[in-house]
């Protein structure tokens, strides 16, 4: 990785309600990844998006996609290490046109494409309230962790005395590559659209499945099972060591 990442970044410092100081944009210095897209039904998945602006962006005609992503923060600026998992719908914001398979391919190409975040647990205190004060990202406390073997990597994610999902990707070739993602999320009746800015050894493979999932007894696991998602992924990463930047929120968009 480079090591020149962070240099010249100006940072903002922000005193949180618990009278901790942040520094925006948060920079990660060490974590690792394991991230999946799988099909479900778009029209499921338009009733998680707050907003009818928001159009889940499309695999085929009617099918849109589910992300499911677990984060091992290792190493950041200002916080102690934590991990995190998304439960996030790839949309478009006001598209004049919704091709499918072109946004997910090409993300670069559509400037409204990026990820509404449906649910994001996180195992402490800290990563909790900058995510929701700032972004309003939809954070609660979970039990998240991960395991290791040759081939693969695995996340179990539970709360409240129930599992929730385990989520499986395969271990593939990864090479440096840089990476920007968009989250959408609400804070204060509007839409945020931020950007994180992503570099690091990853590795991407398309259409060929190398995930799996499993669905647990809690609440989020019914929702998810109610979604119809399809088995096969259509895109799957693997991270084993990335650094990263989340920026303050680029645009505030109207719901």
């Amino acid at each position: 990785m480079e090591k020149d990442f962070f240099a010249g970044v100006e940072v903002e410092r922000v005193e949180l309600p618990s009278g901790r100081v942040m520094e925006l944009p948060v920079r990660y210095y060490d974590w690792a990844a394991i991230m999946a897209h799988f099909p479900a039904p778009a029209a499921k998945l338009r009733e998680l998006l707050p907003s009818p602006r928001l159009k889940p962006a499309l695999l085929t005609p009617g099918t849109g996609l589910v992300t499911l992503a677990a984060f091992e923060y290792r190493d950041l600026a200002c916080f102690p290490p934590y991990n995190e998992f998304a439960i996030s719908v790839p949309v478009q914001y006001e598209p004049s046109l919704n091709i499918p398979a072109l946004p997910l391919l090409h993300p670069g190409w559509f400037r409204t494409f990026g990820l509404y975040v449906h649910h994001l647990p996180v195992t402490t205190p800290e990563a909790y309230e900058f995510g929701v004060e700032i972004w309003g990202y939809p954070k609660f406390l979970a039990e998240i962790s991960f395991e290791e073997t040759d081939e693969l990597r695995r996340c179990v994610l539970h709360a409240e005395g129930k599992d929730i999902l385990t989520l499986e990707v395969g271990k593939m070739h990864t090479k440096e590559q840089s990476l920007d993602y968009y989250s959408y999320t609400v804070k204060d009746k509007q839409l945020l659209r931020t950007r994180i800015q992503v570099q690091g050894e990853a590795g991407i493979v398309r259409l060929k499945g190398g995930a799996t999932f499993a669905l647990g007894e809690h609440p989020i696991a019914a929702e998810l099972g109610a979604l119809n998602i399809g088995e096969k992924a259509a895109e799957c990463l693997y991270a084993p060591r990335v650094q990263s930047m989340l920026h303050a929120a680029e645009r505030r968009l109207p719901l």
